[in-house]
């Protein structure tokens, strides 16, 4: 990354993406002490589009008004140095598509997703990419896509999107919403083996990485959007207490710990044109298997 687009990164609005509020009984994780659960009874009536809460790094991809290609993390673009080793891929996915994105993007588009190469605290075995989108912020209105706008505008491309479990209106009952919570569609049953294979290929403490890694088979939690009139409305997630009981007991953030790479599934190709394989065909492997 050159010193001219340093300053100019730091010189260009950096749209950050929004907290997101926990839903009653979701358990609070670094950071969110001192917010309050949100009643699950307020969305009773609303539509909406729950989605599996992928385990990556939070990565922003947009425009200048001059067509320059910006990544950001967070609260800061990406302008190199070595702390940003997982964002080597996107960095290089990005560029690799940058005429598509342009096209589809324009300088007036934020698209958010999850960057997924590096694990964190959950690893995956059988990822269909290591980006997902997530969202899309339109900064001429401060609107933020639905999900059905969101795939009009990125359809026919190299975009894949976070899994979407279910699309209606509010379940009845909390327990209702939580059933929707299984195994994560990116891990096979064999997700322990993989695991210890690629920690044992980087040379890696065995016993210090499981220390790092969470247990279960479950997805990390869900991820809830209220969404209306062709917008995003609100968003709330629900975590599971396990999964934030392995966070402390790992003792360092991810961002400290080994890196341990991600595994893709079967046939990924990560610049493909359009991805070759996506959540549809992993559960239609889960299915078969």
């Amino acid at each position: 990354m050159t010193p001219d687009f340093r300053a100019c990164a730091q010189s260009l609005e950096l749209f950050r993406y929004p907290r997101t509020p926990h839903l009653e009984g979701s358990r609070l994780q670094e950071g969110d002490h001192g917010h309050d659960h949100v009643p699950y009874r307020e969305l009773r009536g609303l539509r909406l589009v729950v989605e599996e809460k992928l385990d990556g790094a939070n990565t922003g991809i947009s425009f200048s008004p001059a067509g320059e290609l910006l990544l950001q993390s967070r609260g800061h673009y990406l302008v190199g140095g070595g702390r940003e080793r997982q964002f080597n891929f996107i960095k290089a996915w990005a560029q690799a598509h940058a005429d598509w994105l342009l096209q589809r993007l324009e300088d007036r588009y934020v698209m958010y997703g999850e960057t997924m190469s590096k694990k964190h605290s959950v690893f995956y075995d059988a990822l269909p990419h290591h980006f997902f989108e997530f969202d899309v912020l339109d900064r001429r209105t401060g609107w933020f896509l639905s999900t059905a706008a969101r795939r009009e505008l990125l359809a026919g491309g190299p975009v894949l999107s976070v899994p979407v479990l279910y699309d209606g209106l509010a379940p009845a009952r909390l327990a209702d919403l939580k059933a929707l919570l299984r195994p994560s569609l990116a891990k096979t049953a064999r997700w322990r083996d993989a695991f210890e294979a690629t920690v044992r290929r980087e040379g890696l403490d065995l016993a210090l990485a499981w220390k790092q890694c969470d247990k279960s088979d479950l997805s990390e939690g869900l991820y809830l959007k209220v969404e209306a009139d062709g917008q995003t409305l609100g968003r709330y997630k629900w975590v599971r207490a396990d999964f934030v009981q392995a966070i402390l007991a790992s003792e360092k953030h991810h961002s400290e710990q080994p890196y341990v790479p991600n595994q893709l599934a079967p046939g990924v190709d990560l610049y493909a044109p359009r991805p070759r394989v996506d959540w549809d065909t992993l559960r239609g492997d889960r299915e078969t298997s």
